[in-house]
């Protein structure tokens, strides 16, 4: 059902977005790439790119390894039109969230499914050793929150790339557009899968599925929405905020007087949470809730 559901959910929004968009104008073609080769120009003599100087000074954003590459990128042409195939990966980075939530509220069911119904009592006669079960269930959860979530964004590259053929532009997509889509959709699913286990190990302590969406909403929004609101120091350890560098692969930065009081106009902050930092915070999250599940499943009577 969460299938067929999120299928129809991408079918009814690609076809408002084509609805609301056009095909832009020879003209405006035109105009977008004469504009775009200027401002390239300009980029690369250190002048300007959009509103931000590009100086000598000027550090190059993560993820670029070029000016020029740098350039290209943020003088793109562009025609306000509505579906634009540059948007492709970006797209599925905007969704990202209800993709990881979705591998959540699968995760949780599929973990709190023999607690509610009672059948756990069976699936140990059948198996007891507890531990190979713990495990059994968590690749099967890995699995299936990877093939949904991957399946799901697919479904939506193609009904948006459709969508852009029939009534969008392809002007100023970038090479290998295609590939980084993937790509993105990869870190996106293994987040999902990622938080599909916390969400596994939760249901299992709590012996239910609302106790493991309940706890993981909870500290979504007294942890990461409040306490990481008020204390931004904390934010290189929480869970939500690793995720989202994983996805978009931008650092958190230290945004704190006392880091701007230090650098140069031109300069990036201090680095509070960067990528290979997140993959850690992420994984001793998985790895420390698994233990602890596995301990209590092992510990704890069934009855």
């Amino acid at each position: 059902m969460m299938i067929v559901g999120g299928v129809l959910l991408i079918v009814v929004a690609m076809v408002i977005a084509g609805a609301n968009s056009h095909r832009p104008t020879p003209a405006q073609v035109a105009a977008a790439e004469a504009a775009s080769q200027k401002e390239f120009a300009m980029c690369m003599q250190g002048q300007f790119s959009g509103s931000e100087l590009v100086g000598p000074g000027f550090q190059l954003p993560p993820g670029y390894a070029t000016r020029e590459e740098f350039c290209r990128d943020a003088t793109a042409p562009q025609v306000d039109t509505g579906l634009q195939l540059r948007d492709l990966a970006m797209l599925l980075e905007h969704t990202s969230t209800f993709v990881v939530l979705l591998g959540v509220a699968l995760a949780a069911s599929l973990g709190g499914a023999d607690w509610s119904a009672g059948t756990m009592t069976t699936l140990l006669t059948w198996e007891p050793r507890r531990v190979r079960v713990l495990l059994t269930r968590g690749l099967v959860v890995a699995l299936v929150v990877a093939f949904v979530t991957f399946l799901l964004q697919a479904v939506l590259l193609g009904a948006f790339a459709l969508a852009v053929a029939l009534r969008g532009t392809s002007l100023g997509a970038p090479p290998g557009l295609l590939s980084t889509a993937v790509l993105t959709g990869l870190r996106v699913s293994t987040v999902a899968v990622g938080f599909g286990l916390v969400a596994l190990a939760i249901a299992t302590i709590g012996r239910s599925t609302v106790a493991a969406l309940g706890v993981l909403f909870g500290y979504l929004v007294l942890l990461e929405g409040v306490i990481g609101g008020l204390r931004p120091s904390i934010q290189d350890r929480l869970l939500v905020r690793a995720g989202g560098v994983i996805v978009s692969r931008q650092p958190i930065y230290d945004q704190s007087h006392e880091s701007f009081s230090s650098i140069g106009p031109s300069s990036l902050p201090p680095v509070l949470l960067g990528l290979t930092e997140a993959w850690i915070v992420a994984a001793v999250y998985v790895v420390a809730l698994m233990v602890l599940a596995l301990l209590v499943f092992r510990a704890r009577d069934v009855n």
